[in-house]
């Protein structure tokens, strides 16, 4: 009785293999990649941002907490288009389709904008029963209004905040996950020795 050989593994991606090859797939969304090359990549840009804000905190490049500084907005931007190349590979390989990635970014900035929609309503409605014109004013003559006004902030804060966590935890989940075994519907094995590289655009 014989036996298909069992395909031979390549070895895992290293640090600087894998920022080698985040580059040379600039923006190449097709094909699959292994949980080291993505990881390596994330590793890569969180140092490299952290040593261009300190650079640019140095320099006094750099205007504020809520703000990118020269240096470190330059490599974010240079950095932008392989990191989303990277992930829609790292979704690929564990069976998924890369716009996945969009939900990530799009559902946070969209539960916000509804909280702050509906806090903004919920003031107007206090203020309005109240007859208090200012019912963010602690000071004012509708005590309750201004704590109806306090708690409604906070439990929007709250819910942003979950729902964002929410989102962070889901991809951290899929981006840990090991990737399917032999091909998928997005390109072979990247840990089999014989996978050919992918290398299209998108």
């Amino acid at each position: 009785m014989t036996t298909n050989p069992t395909p031979e593994s390549k070895p895992m991606v290293t640090f600087f293999d894998a920022v080698k090859m985040a580059f040379r797939k600039y923006a190449v969304f097709r094909g699959r990649s292994t949980r080291a090359e993505y990881w390596w990549w994330v590793l890569f840009t969180t140092l490299v941002s952290i040593g261009c804000s300190a650079i640019d905190g140095l320099l006094g490049s750099f205007d504020g907490w809520d703000s990118y500084g020269l240096f470190e907005g330059i490599f974010a931007l240079a950095t932008l288009l392989p990191g989303l190349a990277v992930t829609a590979r790292r979704l690929h390989d564990i069976g998924r389709t890369g716009w996945w990635q969009l939900a990530w970014y799009a559902l946070p900035i969209i539960a916000w904008i509804i909280i702050a929609g509906l806090f903004f309503i919920a003031i107007a409605i206090v203020s309005s029963i109240s007859g208090d014109i200012d019912a963010w004013n602690f000071d004012s003559k509708d005590f309750v209004g201004g704590i109806a006004a306090f708690i409604t902030a906070i439990i929007a804060l709250v819910i942003g905040l979950l729902v964002t966590l929410a989102v962070i935890v889901w991809a951290i989940v899929w981006m840990v996950r090991q990737g399917e075994s032999g091909p998928n519907r997005f390109g072979p094995d990247p840990r089999v020795l014989d996978a050919p590289e992918l290398l299209e655009a998108a």
